[in-house]
Order: structure tokens, then sequence, then C-alpha cells
């Protein structure tokens, strides 16, 4: 079943293919996987705040990520470039996202695969497997964790059939079906600088879970020294920060 309601507001966000110029570093409120699943910590002062003033967190010490995170996304682009299943758009600026969708359902099944027809995405395909298991344990460990910090009306949710009720955050989060894009943006030497590749928006769900991108060169190695400078948040005072 899918859900469509919009019940927490997400940050507007947007892409930039220019420099960060003057805008402030934002840093996120931070809170680790341990304290998420022993249910430590969520319903703090601090917690509840950053999401009810920014809407954005970000959970660290999760065992095995940052192996699983870089294993996946180096295989990602050159995957994208020869799977069937990536769907390729050219933005203004010159920048190039290639895209590959799936998703997970409740129950048998789980998470649905991605038919790539590439023996090229056989080693993606392993890894994105493991990356998304863990986001995955990550996610059902935020919703219990916020659903025990809030009180909601119960049922939360119906389905429209009224066949199925949500009884609280957790359960929605947990029954409901999960959308995940991996992207792969590639802007040439010759781009448009000073645009920006996607103009601030909302996206509507639940919440999102934003794996950090990887910068990589042209022969798909890691660039150690060089982080992404182009993921823009608007704040609540309207004011812009990557």
């Amino acid at each position: 079943m899918k859900i469509s309601a919009a019940i927490i507001a997400l940050l507007a966000f947007s892409l930039d293919g220019a420099s960060a110029k003057a805008m402030p570093l934002y840093q996120p409120h931070r809170i680790s996987y341990e304290e998420l699943v022993m249910n430590k910590g969520y319903g703090t002062e601090s917690f509840m705040e950053a999401l009810s003033s920014v809407g954005l967190i970000t959970v660290n010490g999760i065992p095995g990520y940052a192996h699983q995170r870089n294993d996946a996304l180096l295989r990602l682009h050159g995957c994208s470039l020869e799977s069937k299943a990536a769907l390729s758009h050219k933005f203004e600026d010159g920048t190039v996202r290639r895209t590959m969708a799936t998703h997970t359902i409740p129950g048998p099944g789980g998470a649905q695969s991605i038919s790539h027809d590439s023996d090229a995405c056989a080693s993606f395909d392993a890894a994105s497997k493991t990356l998304r298991s863990t986001v995955a344990d990550v996610t059902a460990a935020f919703g219990k964790s916020l659903g025990d910090s809030i009180s909601l009306e119960k049922p939360l949710l119906e389905t429209e059939d009224g066949m199925y009720a949500f009884g609280g955050f957790a359960d929605a989060v947990e029954n409901g079906e999960h959308l995940e894009h991996f992207h792969s943006y590639q802007r040439p030497v010759d781009s448009v600088q000073d645009e920006k590749t996607i103009e601030f928006h909302t996206d509507q769900g639940l919440f999102i879970a934003f794996t950090p991108g990887l910068m990589v060169d042209s022969q798909d190695n890691i660039i150690e020294t060089q982080s992404s400078s182009g993921f823009h948040i608007e704040l609540q005072d309207g004011t812009h920060a990557f």
C-alpha cells in the first residue's frame, strides 16, 4: 500500500551547480544510531526542536554504513550508463542526471530489484542491496523513536477501502511503501556555473532518508578532499544554507 499523505513538512532544498559563495554552512542536529535503537534522546528538546523548526537531523554511528555507501555509490555511475532502467534528464545548466528507481513493499517480497539487463550492474546490485538494508533499519529505528515522542490521534491513517488502519507513526513507516531513488549527477566542464541545477522545492511523504553524495572523478575514483557544496536547504526564516 502506498502512503501519499504528507504528515511531516519537509525542508525545501535545491541542487546548485555553482559554488556556495557566502552561503552559511548548516550543521544538523546529530543523534547516534544506538540512541535511536535504544530509544535514548529521541524525546529531547533539541531533537524535537530540530525536526519542528528545520525538519532535518543527521544519524551517525551506523555500523558498516561508511563502507557500504562508498561501495554502492562508486558503482552507481557506471551502472547508470549501461542499465536500461536508468532514466536520463539534462538540466538547463548542462548537468545530466541519471536515475534508477525502485521501491520496498511491506510483507513478503520486501525490497524490489532493479531490472538492468546489463552485466555491468552486477556489482552495483550487490552493493546497493546491502546499503538499502542498512538504510531500511535506520528508517525503522527513526520511525519508532519519533512515534514514541509525539502524541497523535489514532488511527493515524487508513487505507481507502478501510481494510487497514495504521495505529501510529511507526506502523505507518513499517507498513508503507518506500520509494528509493539512486541519482548520478554529471556536470560537463563547459556547463553554466552560476545557475541552479534544480530550484528549491519540497518533496511529499512522511520523510526522506538521504545518503550523502560521493564526489568521484572521470575514472570513478573517490575525490577524498572534495565534498559537494551544491546541496542547499531553506531554513525556517527563509535563509539558505548548505
